[in-house]
């Protein structure tokens, strides 16, 4: 992988890691498309450096929850990524074939249609983060390990279709974030151990995706958390939609997908 390749591959996980339009399938879509190569021991890397950028974007309230870890957020936290964890583990040991890029359009469009439901339809009015919502975020978090499925789509939509108040929302998907990234580093790393993958990338091009993915993380949830306040997120909606549909016609003028 060359370094320009590493550069852009780390920008777009950083960014779209926080934003709701799909980490997994932009960084597929452009691995399709002959930018990079599938590499585990990268993907850890951008993943630490995702890590790192939430750890500090995210640093009073993670302080708050180190300093007072039995508390109802916590519990809320652990509700959520149980399903996700389950959910994922099912789609990667049971229906791998379905991480394989051959649904990208359509997660690009059931993003855009998460999207669209989370700014226009409400459940319930408003309300507090419960354990029952908590759940859901978390089913659809693990949906989410889908290529073009957005885990920050996916979780902050859950959460406004539940009434839940849109800043609240976008706080607890972030931090909802730490778990989820540390688990997909370690599961991707356990591959690696037990001979799923080599380490054959130069330190160079990891070097610079890792910075670049933790540099456009920090960009990334500042812009969101700026965003979500006092915006539509239906930009977003209308961009994986247009994308969904352009992936899914791009076999016919010859790109496989």
């Amino acid at each position: 992988m060359a370094w320009w390749e590493a550069l852009i591959l780390g920008i777009v996980q950083g960014a779209s890691e926080f934003l709701p339009i799909s980490s997994s399938g932009h960084l597929l879509l452009l691995e399709k498309l002959g930018i990079g190569s599938e590499s585990l021991p990268f993907n850890i890397a951008v993943h630490i450096g995702t890590l790192v950028a939430v750890l500090i974007a995210m640093r009073k309230r993670i302080w708050q929850l180190m300093r007072r870890p039995f508390q109802k957020l916590t519990g809320l936290i652990l509700l959520a990524t149980l399903p996700t964890v389950l959910i994922a583990l099912v789609f990667k040991f049971a229906a791998p074939a379905l991480l394989d890029g051959k649904l990208l359009g359509f997660g690009f469009v059931l993003t855009a249609c998460l999207l669209f439901a989370g700014e226009k339809l409400k459940i319930a009015k408003s309300t507090l983060l419960t354990p029952k919502i908590s759940v859901l975020t978390g089913v659809l978090q693990g949906i989410a390990v889908l290529p073009g499925v957005s885990r920050s789509g996916a979780t902050v939509s859950a959460m406004t279709l539940s009434g839940v108040d849109r800043n609240e929302a976008a706080d607890f998907s972030f931090l909802l974030s730490v778990p989820i990234i540390v688990g997909s580093a370690l599961l991707e790393g356990f591959d690696i151990f037990r001979g799923g993958a080599t380490l054959d990338i130069g330190w160079l091009p990891m070097l610079v995706g890792v910075v670049a993915a933790f540099l456009s993380g920090l960009v990334a949830i500042a812009f969101f958390l700026k965003l979500i306040k006092n915006h539509t997120l239906l930009p977003f909606a209308v961009y994986t939609l247009l994308l969904g549909i352009a992936v899914t016609l791009l076999p016919l003028f010859g790109v496989k997908i």
